[in-house]
């Protein structure tokens, strides 16, 4: 009679030991099914519908209009600007450094340059950007102010103070949330995408490429920056437009945060976890090089990488095959023209600009669009024009 009670006992156990489990095990199971379907459907929505939908700052502006800009515009006074970048390690804010130096010689103004990160991997110090503003307002004999700002929120009181003290000043690169300022002027990187984008359909249609199916990952910058955004958007674009015969699939997007390490690092993964890519477009030539760099070191081949900036980096790097193409920012282009407006503003006080006007195609002689089909002759006509 015991052991028939302690068998019913352990049999009774066993089956609430089992009951336990469906309720523990199954419901995870489930979850796990679930979560991995939800994450599988979020991840195409993200990709496919909203990365091409997400508003973006710059839908409101306009092209730059050269009208603006006097052909041979009279300088009257040696007027002296300053130029507020922001890394001085960038290979871009460097060709930006020795465009302002030779629009002022050309100009016959004073220039004075400076920038926020004077070491290497010190990035977005906004406290330090904003005591260089203050000493510009305070201590220097400064007419106007050109400045790339670090932070589109916090940099507003000392801009502010800055413009109510009677220094006109000239936002460039990041936008900044106030309307005290003379104008807002920036890359189109939403065209310079699209180009990209469209490059890349033609040079698949021009390859030996016989899959549909077009396997694309995306290096991204830093995901707070409306540049990152634009660059994408433009790119999908761009490959939506020129597509015709292949279903494009986005395998993956991150961030590198503009970083040559950081992407390599990422592509090395991407390489292990994907057995066909095709393409890799990344927001800079250096992460586009740090993925070159993966690929090689995988003895992967094939596969189209795109950079973006068109610095020397990226020149080199298209030259020796390390990437397949790269978007010029033309920015001696850009500090020219925002130098001419700042000119134009001082001496005829100029001040119906556009609140956010775009530098692209339309304002240059060239292609924006670097290969290794047409860099040397656009090196060359640039070279020929700074002369």
């Amino acid at each position: 009679m015991v052991r028939k009670i302690f068998l019913n006992s352990i049999n009774h156990s066993r089956q609430l030991l089992r009951v336990s489990l469906s309720f523990i095990i199954y419901p995870c199971l489930l979850l796990f099914i679930f979560s991995c379907q939800i994450e599988k459907k979020t991840q195409t929505t993200v990709l496919e519908e909203t990365t091409l939908t997400q508003s973006s700052y710059y839908q409101q502006c306009q092209p730059f209009n050269l009208d603006y800009i006097e052909d041979n515009i009279t300088v009257t006074k040696p007027w002296k600007i300053a130029y507020l970048f922001k890394a001085k390690s960038d290979p871009f804010w460097q060709t930006m450094d020795q465009g302002a130096k030779e629009v002022g010689d050309i100009l016959g103004i004073q220039t004075v340059v400076k920038f926020t990160e004077e070491q290497p991997n010190i990035i977005g110090d906004v406290k330090k950007q904003i005591g260089l503003v203050l000493e510009l307002v305070e201590n220097q004999e400064i007419d106007g102010l050109i400045i790339a700002p670090e932070d589109s929120i916090q940099l507003v009181p000392i801009i502010e103070k800055a413009t109510n003290s009677g220094m006109p000043v000239i936002v460039i690169d990041t936008p900044i949330d106030t309307d005290k300022i003379l104008t807002f002027v920036t890359f189109n990187n939403f065209q310079g995408g699209e180009i990209l984008g469209e490059w890349v359909i033609k040079k698949i249609q021009q390859s030996s490429v016989k899959d549909n199916k077009i396997n694309i990952l995306i290096l991204e910058g830093s995901l707070h920056e409306e540049n990152t955004i634009e660059r994408r958007q433009g790119f999908l674009a761009g490959l939506k437009i020129a597509n015709t015969n292949y279903r494009l699939e986005i395998l993956d997007m991150k961030s590198a945060e503009w970083e040559t390490k950081k992407a390599k690092l990422i592509t090395q993964t991407w390489l292990r976890k994907f057995p066909k890519i095709d393409v890799i477009m990344a927001a800079d030539d250096q992460m586009a090089v740090g993925a070159s760099e993966a690929v090689k070191e995988a003895a992967r081949s094939g596969i189209i990488i795109t950079g973006f900036d068109g610095t020397l980096l990226g020149v080199k790097a298209i030259k020796t095959g390390k990437i397949d193409a790269t978007i010029d920012q033309i920015p001696k282009n850009q500090i020219n023209l925002v130098t001419q407006l700042m000119i134009n503003y001082l001496e005829n006080k100029v001040t119906n600009f556009p609140s956010c006007q775009l530098i692209g195609q339309e304002q240059i002689a060239t292609d924006i669009l670097l290969t290794l089909d047409n860099i040397d002759e656009i090196l060359n006509h640039e070279k020929s024009s700074s002369n």
